[in-house]
């Protein structure tokens, strides 16, 4: 039988704890309907103090059993914190997962598998276990990660990461595709397959790129450049040179690139091109507009080349964006009328 901790810390995500329970006990499940005796897998719940911690949501969440006393073969710790809302509180939240460090880096000197969901790579890499390794965590996490991690590699773009003994997977519902990456991986493809019958689920995710939004970053102290930031998210359509900015930055081109840089992490044109391409997703998302006038409203006279821009970036073509993200419902032709035979 696999043994599996699933630890939860104050403010995780709820559904990301509860989700693994039944997750695997649907896989126990399929595994009886194949007329396997014992269960496959042992699924408990871990705090760092043995008591219950509160999710996001306001749910209290009570430990099953005590870590010191239950040897896991994996390990799974869900979402750490919003990590979102500052550094100060990144500091915080991750002071409450000390304790676990030792007992992380125990379980792996004795081969288990130690996996992250969502922010709980924050976890890891304060236990240092991602040293040499390549992470992931959610996407709007990413920035406050490279920032408290600047020596490691991470791969934001990436939903699930595996380095072996050490997986990390992107956003809070991501424990999805862990549980059915490690169903496959430590009981069988045919296994993993039920379950996604069973729960109806598609084939695992591989990336987050899809579902990243573009957010320019203000957490800095440049105010001349986050008045140039405020300008072109009110004119990113317009035609725009880059030395005009610096014109309007009253800087020479070479500091104005150089100051942007430094306060954004971006260059004035990827911070342009983002913009459009954000533009031109709430586009295709809100309205039946067809792609070449998407793209012209955005301030790209060159079909072409933004078509390849947007999928080099999102990760999919415009047409296969607006199938999967759309919420407008396309108009429907009224029927022909019906002529009556007398």
């Amino acid at each position: 039988m696999t043994r599996i901790a699933i630890v939860a810390l104050p403010f995780c995500h709820g559904s990301g704890v509860i989700g693994v329970m039944d997750f695997f006990a649907a896989a126990n499940f399929c595994d009886r309907a194949a007329n396997r005796t014992a269960p496959r897998f042992d699924c408990q719940i871990v705090t760092v103090d043995n008591q219950p911690v509160y999710s996001y949501s306001g749910i209290a969440i009570a430990p099953t059993v005590r870590w010191q006393d239950y040897p896991a073969d994996v390990i799974i710790v869900g979402s750490a914190m919003e990590a979102v809302l500052g550094d100060r509180h990144i500091d915080t939240a991750l002071s409450q997962s000390r304790p676990l460090h030792a007992w992380l880096q125990s379980a792996i000197d004795r081969g288990a598998i130690v996996a992250s969901v969502c922010t709980g790579s924050f976890v890891l890499a304060e236990a240092g276990l991602l040293d040499q390794q390549v992470a992931t965590t959610h996407w709007r996490a990413a920035p406050a990660f490279r920032r408290r991690y600047p020596t490691l590699r991470l791969e934001s773009d990436q939903l699930l990461v595996d380095n072996g003994q050490i997986i990390c997977a992107g956003g809070a519902t991501s424990f999805v595709d862990l549980c059915l990456y490690l169903v496959e991986r430590l009981g069988s493809p045919a296994l993993a397959m039920a379950c996604s019958k069973l729960l109806i689920l598609d084939a695992r995710r591989s990336e987050q790129t899809p579902y990243m939004s573009f957010y320019g970053s203000r957490a800095h102290q440049d105010e001349v450049i986050g008045d140039i930031q405020g300008w072109l998210e009110q004119h990113y359509a317009d035609a725009i040179h880059i030395d005009d900015l610096a014109e309007r930055a009253h800087l020479g081109p070479r500091t104005f690139k150089r100051r942007f840089k430094e306060a954004t992490g971006e260059t004035p044109l990827s911070y342009l091109q983002h913009l459009r391409i954000e533009a031109a997703k709430h586009g295709l998302e809100s309205s039946r507009r067809q792609t070449a006038q998407i793209i012209w409203d955005v301030g790209y006279e060159d079909a072409s080349s933004f078509r390849r821009l947007f999928k080099r970036n999102v990760g999919c073509t415009m047409e296969e964006y607006r199938r999967r993200f759309s919420y407008v419902t396309p108009r429907r032709s009224r029927p022909e009328p019906v002529s009556r035979i007398s």
